[in-house]
């Protein structure tokens, strides 16, 4: 594992207000240019404004919503990372119940956001690339490193240290944060 690799347990994370106060997130990890979150979806509401980032929005909990963002609507599966820039006025409407989102803001030209969910048969191991920044478990049990993460639980800065399914079956969101090419 990375030299600065660090485990946050689910019951340690701190809510948060949304930085319009229309919600309640809890920070992860977070970098000069780059921020990951899981915020809480009550109900309908609009998204607070990141003025110069890219923002990637991925249901983890939670039946599937539309986002309009700006006049354009954008379905929203669970599982499945939605792309949207951070800047345009944003409005969640749910598609029945409460909802968990996983958040991902990078500054525009300087960072770009890879979010992989992974299902892990029991058993079985993967690494997350070099660059990730984030490891979190939604489901199961995961070995990485001498760890054990539950569900709910992430290790920061897990580099590409193999991952391991423990008891059965496991399932993952792993974030790579990774600096824009010049002239890209």
């Amino acid at each position: 594992m990375e030299p600065n690799t660090a485990l946050l347990r689910a019951g340690d994370l701190r809510p948060r207000p949304w930085p319009n106060g229309l919600g309640i997130t809890r920070d992860l990890a977070s970098g000069p240019g780059w921020l990951v979150s899981i915020a809480d979806l009550a109900g309908e509401a609009a998204f607070s404004h990141f003025p110069g980032m890219d923002r990637v929005f991925t249901l983890i909990e939670g039946p599937g919503a539309t986002l309009v963002v700006g006049d354009a609507a954008l379905p929203c599966l669970p599982f499945v990372p939605a792309h949207f820039p951070g800047d345009v006025p944003t409005h969640y409407r749910p598609g029945g119940g409460p909802a968990r989102a996983f958040n991902v803001f990078t500054e525009w030209g300087r960072f770009e956001a890879r979010v992989v969910l992974r299902s892990i048969a029991a058993s079985h191991r993967f690494r997350p690339g070099q660059g990730s920044v984030a490891l979190h478990c939604l489901a199961g049990t995961l070995g990485v490193g001498g760890e054990e993460l539950a569900a709910g639980d992430t290790l920061l800065h897990p580099g590409a240290a193999p991952c391991l399914a423990l008891g059965g079956a496991a399932l993952a969101v792993t974030v790579e944060v990774l600096p824009v090419a010049a002239g890209a």
